[in-house]
């Protein structure tokens, strides 16, 4: 995010704007779909195509994966999402200000978000 607030396309004052994020640098692909087992599976499948940085448990039952995008291009990237949506990734995470689940973060009901994958080799 660029910014703490910004205009919505509807010009509605919000901290969730589109108007205020900056280039993508992480693509985050998650899904509802299936046991905690399938998910990781279906993150380590896209890791073949894209570099897996971070998978944080939501604390409910899905599995955030984090892949590194800074250097890509958007049809390549949008191209990566959309297969991973084929698999049965969530598209809403597409929109660069789609709320996600933090490394470490807590939810509402104060269940951890735990980090089950960490590799900051492909940080570079």
């Amino acid at each position: 995010m660029t910014a703490r607030r910004g205009l919505t396309k509807e010009g509605r004052d919000s901290a969730h704007a589109l108007s205020i994020t900056g280039p993508r640098q992480y693509l985050v692909v998650e899904q509802d779909q299936g046991a905690v087992d399938e998910q990781a599976a279906v993150l380590l499948h896209l890791a073949q195509y894209a570099p897996l940085v971070l998978a944080v448990h939501s604390g409910g039952k899905s599995i955030h994966g984090w892949f590194a995008c800074f250097n890509g291009s958007e049809p390549a990237i949008r191209g990566f999402m959309e297969y991973a949506v084929s698999l049965g990734a969530d598209h809403a995470t597409w929109t660069r200000s789609q709320f996600i689940r933090m490394p470490d973060g807590t939810r509402e009901n104060g269940n951890r978000q735990t980090v089950f994958y960490f590799n900051p080799e492909n940080l570079r």
